[in-house]
């Protein structure tokens, strides 16, 4: 079950969490399965390639430094509404840019807290330009109602930002500097998303079809912070 599991790409903690939810008799902790993967590969070689990382070794956590400030009209994650940080509602997002090597075309992410669904487009470059038609699809894909907040590093993708407040009535807010792990949510779809797309990837010889493709794969993998429910399966509760 385990090593089926993993195959799946579904993280220890996943696989741990629904065996004993199935009321098996015999249970397993996410520790165990990550000591066998990393001390017992004698038997099954090699299964640490199907975690997200993919590290041979268990490795520590880095924080990334976001740009430097030039966002006009500004607002601090500081005056943003307590709701968004207790992750109490639907509807609260954050935005950021996943880049590859040696190429100017990267992703534009967008996470939503609560539910962890997450929206990914191919852009041309970390312009504000394409970072805007990115977010105006995600904002699109989904009720109006699911869109109350985004909250962005301090990269000049999110330069054109009150759009989304003229247009969407969407208010949005920035991470301190060097600070984004305020917007952890998204950090983490991004880490996830390493595991599909490691930065050697060469985006152009993928199709928006592709980019589709492992979004909703990500979006229909149980999580263990959704009770074991899969994004996709949060989001269609809410909407009907």
């Amino acid at each position: 079950y385990v090593v089926d599991g993993l195959k799946e790409e579904w993280s220890p903690d996943v696989i741990a969490g629904k065996l004993k939810l199935s009321g098996a008799k015999q249970t397993i902790s996410h520790e165990s399965i990550y000591h066998y993967i990393y001390n017992k590969s004698e038997r099954y070689e090699g299964l640490y390639k199907y975690l997200r990382q993919g590290q041979s070794k268990r490795q520590k956590r880095h924080t990334r430094k976001p740009c430097k400030l030039r966002i006009p009209q500004r607002i601090s994650i500081h005056q943003r509404p307590e709701v968004v940080g207790e992750r109490s509602r639907y509807g609260d997002w954050e935005s950021d840019t996943v880049i590859f090597s040696k190429q100017k075309t990267a992703l534009s992410v967008q996470s939503e807290r609560k539910s962890k669904l997450i929206r990914m487009h191919k852009v041309q470059n970390k312009s504000s330009d394409e970072t805007l038609n990115a977010l105006v699809q995600t904002i699109e894909s989904l009720p109006k109602e699911l869109f109350h907040t985004m909250t962005f590093d301090n990269g000049t993708e999110g330069a054109k930002h009150m759009v989304m407040k003229q247009d969407y009535d969407i208010d949005t807010y920035f991470c301190d500097p060097f600070a984004s792990w305020q917007k952890g949510g998204v950090e983490n779809a991004n880490k996830l998303i390493r595991y599909y797309l490691p930065r050697s990837t060469d985006l152009d010889n993928l199709s928006n079809k592709d980019i589709f493709d492992i979004q909703e794969k990500l979006n229909n993998r149980p999580r263990k912070c959704l009770n074991y429910l899969s994004p996709n399966e949060v989001i269609q509760q809410v909407v009907h």
